[in-house]
Parts: C-alpha cells; sequence; structure tokens
C-alpha cells in the first residue's frame, strides 16, 4: 500500500457514509451493459461506494480512481455522457468485493464485509419523444443517457410506433436514399429509419426521417451506439408541434 501513501497528498478522498438500512438503494441497485460485452455490468463507482461503505479516492492530476484502497484499472472504468463514473464488477472483486450470482444469471450480489448489495441485470430500453426532441434510453429504471435529438422534418417525418433495435447496427453506415451520406453510428429502428451521429442537431426536426444524435461534446451517438443492443426496444411517440415548427 506503499503507493497509495506517495500519492495521498495528490487525492481528494470522498467518504460517503451507506444510505440508512431499509431503504431502497441500500440492497440493489441497477447494473449498466454495454453492447460488446454484454455480460459485464457497470455500476457508478459513487454508487458503489455508498453502498458498500467504501472511500473513494480521485487524483486531480492524473485523474485516476482508487476505490477501497485499490487503483481501478482505467481499462474498467466507463462514463456516462453527464460524466459519472462507472467501474465493472471484475473491479469491484480486485478491490476487495466478493463476487456471486443469482442461478438465473440476472443478478450479482456484491459483498464487503456486512455490506451486501444486489446488482441487477436489467432489460434496456428507448424513448424517442418527438415533441420534446429527446431520446432517453434506461436500463430498468435507470436512466442511461437523455440527449436532444432532429428526427424528420415536415413531409419527412420520423413514424411513431413501438419498434426494436436492429437488425443494422453499424459504426458506419451509408444512405441508400441520399447519396451515400455518411450515417456514423447507425442503429436501425424501422426500414430506413436510424438513429445516429450528426455533427448539427438543433433542436426541432430537420432529417429525412432519422433520429439525429450529437457527435459533438461527450459524443452521445457513440456512447449510444457502444451501449444499445440489438432487440432493444425503441418506442417513438408524440407529436412535433405544429405552431413551434418554425422556429
Amino acid at each position: 500500500m506503499r503507493w497509495l501513501a506517495r500519492l495521498r497528498p495528490l487525492f481528494w478522498a470522498l467518504t460517503i457514509s451507506a444510505p440508512p438500512l431499509g431503504a431502497a438503494a441500500s440492497g440493489s441497485l441497477e447494473g449498466i451493459s454495454f453492447a460488446e460485452d454484454p455480460h459485464m455490468l457497470f455500476v457508478p463507482v459513487e454508487e458503489i461506494a455508498s453502498a458498500l461503505d467504501w472511500q473513494m479516492q480521485l487524483d486531480q492530476e492524473s485523474r485516476q480512481i482508487a476505490l477501497n484502497g485499490h487503483l481501478l484499472d482505467a481499462a474498467y472504468v466507463r462514463k456516462l455522457t453527464n460524466g459519472t463514473l462507472l467501474v465493472s464488477l471484475d473491479q469491484l472483486q480486485s478491490a476487495g468485493a466478493t463476487i456471486t450470482w443469482s442461478d438465473d444469471g440476472m443478478q450479482a450480489f456484491v459483498a464487503s464485509d456486512h455490506k451486501k448489495v444486489a446488482i441487477q441485470f436489467a432489460n434496456k430500453h428507448v424513448e424517442v419523444d418527438l415533441a420534446n426532441q429527446r431520446l432517453r434510453a434506461y436500463q430498468g429504471a435507470r436512466l442511461v443517457l437523455d440527449s436532444p435529438i432532429s428526427t424528420g422534418r415536415e413531409g419527412k417525418k420520423t413514424p411513431p410506433g413501438e419498434f426494436k433495435a436492429g437488425p443494422i447496427k453499424s459504426r458506419m453506415h451509408r444512405s441508400r436514399l441520399y447519396h451515400n451520406a455518411p450515417m456514423p453510428w447507425s442503429v436501425q429502428v424501422h426500414d430506413n429509419i436510424f438513429i445516429h451521429g450528426f455533427r448539427k442537431v438543433p433542436r426541432r426536426p430537420s432529417s429525412h426521417g432519422c433520429i439525429r444524435l450529437p457527435l459533438a461534446g461527450a459524443n452521445p451517438a457513440k456512447w449510444f451506439y457502444d451501449w444499445i443492443d440489438v432487440g432493444t426496444a425503441v418506442d417513438i411517440k408524440g407529436h412535433w408541434p405544429a405552431a413551434t415548427t418554425a422556429c
């Protein structure tokens, strides 16, 4: 543990007390998985630190994180687009937790000393809000992405309905209808309707029917692509108000 002693002057230490017994968050958390390795579960670092009554330390200079005195491997740390840090269950085990699984494989139990937390393997679903031009992605009840979008303009409206992601999912898809236009981080929703990245995403319908996600900033388009599985439910609902289409 001498490395920690040497780094301690650089660390900002955050110690979070565990929530009261009986609170919903104290015994169960919903995990987050990603499409390239759907069997690996992640949880927000601060949430699991609180639930296990572990100390979290952040090196302000290198941005490295120590949890329960263990330096986390950056390869197993992810982020939500809002900056929330996520840690894999493998890293929790390296930090001293015991991991066991339910018989159906749908939840993991993370234990340390007298604390035990169930991490749920919840289903994913996506809501596309045409009226407010927003996409919200959930894993169980956990909101993992909330992003502005731009959907189909008048005459090319994005169709409402309940769909499933896929079967086409491509890092770089090309439009068959509009001059082979590039569509990075593409996820098919229905026929020629895709959710994909675009350089400009105004807060109003402006596409030929596709659902455009921003490439700028934290790159919600890539994050969404990395997260969503083929077959994930996509619910497109609402209607862009006619009175505001010219805004």
